[in-house]
């Protein structure tokens, strides 16, 4: 008799005794890489002068999921030289003070929250919102065949006077030009 079966029924087992379903292990890893990718994105743009040298702050607009696995060892974080910081929105808040914004999709499609209107603002936007891209987002993640991938909007990331690396472009499914609000 092999192991695995009785791995697999421990696991089984396990999940049904902490109430935690199959479902809610696939959202919460989905989550981890939602929250992976933005910290990955982070690292490969380039901030503008006058962008905060020690401390970045990435501002999430619901995403509960992956505001908590982002700010997992937030502590030992880095963009390079500057540490990061985590900041939940409230509605209708302004996202000043904001060098990175992750919108949730459900949010998105509400007047909950928004873009910032000033597109010129040195701010990343990030959204699992659909079509996010193409309506004035910068990075639009989403999932193709159990696989998280990501469309660039180049156009709105120049607005803001962001640049993202020719690496991570390569990445993306698509970049975009032009779109916007």
């Amino acid at each position: 008799m092999t192991r695995v079966p009785g791995i697999a029924a421990l696991v089984i087992l396990a999940m049904a005794y902490t109430g935690v379903g199959a479902e809610e292990v696939d959202t919460r890893r989905e989550d981890q890489l939602k929250a992976a990718y933005l910290f990955n994105f982070i690292k490969f743009v380039e901030w503008p002068t006058g962008a905060p040298e020690r401390t970045l702050t990435v501002c999430f607009a619901g995403g509960e999921g992956v505001h908590n696995a982002f700010s997992t060892g937030i502590e030992n974080k880095k963009a390079g030289q500057r540490a990061l910081a985590v900041r939940r929105l409230q509605p209708k808040e302004n996202p000043g003070g904001c060098n990175v914004v992750y919108l949730d999709a459900q949010l998105v499609s509400t007047d909950a929250y928004s873009l910032p209107a000033d597109a010129s603002a040195p701010m990343l936007t990030v959204s699992d919102a659909s079509q996010f891209a193409r309506h004035g987002g910068m990075i639009e993640l989403f999932t193709d065949s159990n696989r998280l991938r990501f469309n660039v909007n180049v156009d709105t990331v120049q607005k803001a006077g962001l640049r993202i690396s020719s690496s991570l472009l390569q990445l993306a499914a698509a970049v975009e030009k032009g779109g916007g609000k």
